[in-house]
């Protein structure tokens, strides 16, 4: 028998070293925190990189706290185990040929990397400012966009609608979203795709940077670094003109970024109408009460919104430039049969409304610099221009004669520059100071046609100095600030005022575990009247209404304290907030009467008070099929007017319930109203509750839903204690009620290679400043 020669030999070890290397492998682990006893850590960052540190793969681990990387090719790798507020390790892979299953990884805690924050077992980590939650992939799966994602958080105080993808506070509390600290607007985060995302911020303390904002939320992208991703999201009413639109895409091309984005709101139901009972006492003494019965009116909301962006990031700094469009287009004319006590059988018909247009285009540039020493700037300036029409007719007809014809016009333009500049700085002991200025400065020309006619140029300018310190020993956490603002306002022809507001704020944090903790927060504040407040104009509502502008009006002081007790153990959760907010001399609405009219006009009153407490329950998900929340909550009002006093006590409850198996996904919400009481004026809040379920097929998520399905109509009252004009109102929909939604997404991504950055500013001005009396 012939022997092998060397060449066969070669010929059969390079065959086996071929088989070898096309083979495909698992790698697999399990990521647990060292502590006693042990146990898993979810959200952990697993990457998988070459000898020469090429990305091969990166996960986050489950809740379990396991990871599995599939068809691994034989050869050497790095694997590296990370999670903020742990040391980092890396394992070294020699040589592999076959699955390895490296068992369990133990992570122990990094002071040092903490500044100030908890970590728990969970996928949430708790700091004296925000909740940072780590999504985990079971959340993604059960997720079409960044708005529905936070259903799955169970964050608190948050309700989301899924159905028309609104996110809101209790009452009157101020929301505001961040993508990688930039400021922007919910259809921005529903063009966000969940596997995107990295975590969520839950900024329920904001610092002193963000003004009188309540809540932040901010996500954190991963970094395209070659290639890019784009979406369309699709949701239409079957049963009434109801829609919600948005298209974007993102590509990148080294260490630049440019992103585009456009959305849609639309509505146009054509069943709406409102009901009002409305009593004059005159000045002689006598009284009349007039009642509107509503028919049918048109109503239109079309919003168009475009963004343009592009981002450079490099090392050391970060440079952001967005450029922003927004159209809005609005048709509401009410229709109604009116008639007085003092005559009932004299039936007038009233038409009252008409539109308004606003176009706002907007340039925001953003900087970054990392400096040594743990040190950085920011920089950041936004440029805005809003061009406002409105046009209004009320009229009254009887027997098919005009009996009274109201109307007026009103073009606003509006310009804006917003100026902001930060300094921070990060100690070794947890500590954090940063210091900030900021400057508004704002410039409005009305011009008022019609009934009345009129002209208003108009100067506003704030400036904003602050400085704040965080940092943390043991299980004990602070964050202290002191800010100075100045504010400034003029009419032409008119006194102007400068006020300087001292804004202190102090928080405190005792962590009593890493999943328990009370937080007690004071601040003082203050609230700017707008333009078109102190425009020096006044526009007739009706016959007997007139709507004035108060040139003499002055900022005033907010006094807020929170008290916040957070526990968590495994499933069950338990949040307990409990505000109060008092402020004296709040601008708030009067009503007085002149010459047989009456007028509606804002004043600095004596103060309002609102207490606000919340409990919420939480638990899930069970076996990762069900999870449900539970809140109930007391609203509390005192308002002080120089002429009325009035209270209010509501009680209200939301809960959430949330099903899912495989790629379905379930929701079901109940509301119940959560009123304001502002002035004296009392606006209901809504009556709601609706069923969703929808299909994640990976690259595209379809769903069906059902608004009010237990209702045959929508409703809302206000109500409007003044002495002078009581009125109740009562605002109806029939298409609301059992109106039935239909969803569909589609993502799409090409040549995806990752990493994350942050911009942390969020400068932006809406306010239109004219005087409006499409009320």
């Amino acid at each position: 028998m012939k022997k092998p020669g060397i060449k066969s030999i070669a010929i059969v070890a390079l065959l086996f070293a071929a088989i070898q290397l096309n083979a495909q492998y698992q790698l697999s682990g399990k990521v647990m925190e060292k502590s006693e006893p042990a146990s898993p850590l979810p959200a952990a960052n697993v990457v998988l990189t070459t000898p020469d540190s090429v990305f091969v793969a990166g996960m986050t681990s489950d809740a379990s706290g396991s990871f599995q990387f599939k068809n691994v090719s034989a050869g050497n790798y790095l694997v590296t185990v990370s999670c903020l507020g742990f040391s980092s390790k890396m394992l070294v892979l020699n040589g592999i040929s076959q699955s390895i299953n490296l068992g369990e990884i133990y992570m122990e805690e990094d002071v040092t990397q903490l500044e100030g924050v908890t970590v728990s077992a969970s996928n949430t980590v708790a700091k004296t400012d925000r909740l940072i939650v780590f999504v985990t992939d079971q959340q993604k799966a059960h997720s079409s966009n960044g708005v529905n994602l936070l259903a799955t958080l169970q964050l608190p105080r948050l309700t989301v609608n899924p159905l028309t993808n609104a996110v809101t506070l209790p009452g009157d509390e101020l929301l505001e979203f961040c993508i990688n600290g930039v400021k922007v607007e919910a259809g921005d985060i529903r063009a966000l795709q969940p596997k995107d995302i990295i975590r969520v911020e839950y900024l329920d303390n904001p610092g002193m940077r963000y003004g009188n904002t309540s809540v932040v939320i901010n996500y954190i992208l991963k970094r395209e670094t070659t290639g890019g991703s784009g979406n369309i999201n699709l949701s239409n009413a079957l049963t009434t003109g109801f829609a919600e639109a948005q298209a974007a895409f993102r590509v990148n091309h080294k260490k630049s970024e440019f992103g585009a984005n456009y959305s849609l709101h639309y509505r146009k139901p054509t069943d709406v109408w409102a009901d009002e009972e409305r009593t004059f006492h005159f000045e002689d003494g006598s009284s009349m009460t007039r009642f509107s019965k509503g028919s049918a009116g048109d109503l239109r909301e079309e919003y168009h919104n475009i963004s343009l962006n592009y981002n450079l990031l490099d090392d050391n700094y970060y440079f952001n430039a967005t450029a922003r469009f927004s159209g809005m287009y609005e048709d509401k004319v009410r229709y109604s049969s009116q008639y007085t006590s003092l005559n009932p059988n004299n039936m007038t018909q009233v038409r009252d409304g008409g539109n308004s247009r606003q176009y706002l285009p907007s340039l925001d540039l953003y900087y970054f610099r990392s400096l040594k020493n743990r040190q950085s700037l920011i920089l950041n300036m936004v440029g805005t221009y809003i061009h406002s029409t409105l046009e209004r007719k009320y009229e009254e007809t009887a027997a098919g004669q005009l009996i009274s014809d109201i109307w007026s016009n009103v073009a606003g333009r509006k310009y804006s520059i917003i100026g902001e500049g930060i300094y921070e700085k990060l100690f070794e002991n947890s500590g954090r100071f940063t210091a900030g200025l900021k400057h508004t400065q704002a410039f409005a020309d009305n011009d008022y046609a019609g009934t009345e006619n009129a002209l208003a140029k108009m100067n506003q300018a704030e400036t904003y100095v602050y400085a704040e310190f965080a940092g943390k020993k043991d299980k004990f956490g602070y964050t202290g600030g002191i800010g100075l603002s100045r504010s400034r306002a003029q009419q032409e022809g008119e006194s102007e005022y400068t006020t300087y507001t001292f804004r202190p704020k102090l928080t405190l944090q005792y962590n009593f575990t890493p999943q328990t903790f009370l937080r007690l927060r004071g601040e003082i504040y203050n609230s700017v009247p707008s333009l078109s407040d102190l425009s020096a104009v006044e526009q007739y509502i009706d016959t007997l209404q007139i709507i004035r502008g108060n040139p003499d009006l002055k900022p005033n002081l907010n006094y807020s304290t929170n008290l916040l007790l957070n526990w968590k153990k495994g499933i069950y959760g338990m949040n307990l907030n409990v505000n109060h907010v008092f402020s004296p001399d709040v601008v708030m609405e009067e009503i007085v009467r002149e010459n047989g009219k009456f007028i509606h006009i804002g004043e600095n009153q004596t103060n309002r008070q609102k207490l606000n407490n919340e409990l919420t329950f939480s638990a899930g998900p069970f076996q990762k099929y069900f999870m449900v929340s539970l809140t109930g909550g007391m609203n509390y009002y005192v308002s002080h007017g120089k002429n009325y006093f009035h209270t209010h006590t509501n009680f209200y409850v939301r809960t959430q319930v949330m099903a899912m198996y495989k790629k379905w996904t379930g929701v079901f919400q109940l509301n119940t109203p959560n009123d304001n009481l502002f002035g004296e004026t009392l606006n209901g809040g809504e009556n709601m509750h609706l069923f969703m379920v929808s299909y994640n097929g990976g690259k595209y998520t379809a769903g069906a839903g059902i608004m009010l399905p237990f209702s045959d109509r929508y409703e809302r009252i206000s109500k409007n204690y003044n002495r002078y004009m009581p009125v109740k109102t009562s605002m109806y929909a029939n298409d609301f009620a059992r109106m039935i939604m239909l969803q569909f997404r589609w993502n799409f991504d090409f040549g995806r290679k990752v990493k994350s950055e942050n911009k942390r500013l969020n400068n932006s001005d809406t306010d239109s400043g004219i005087v409006r009396t499409d009320r």
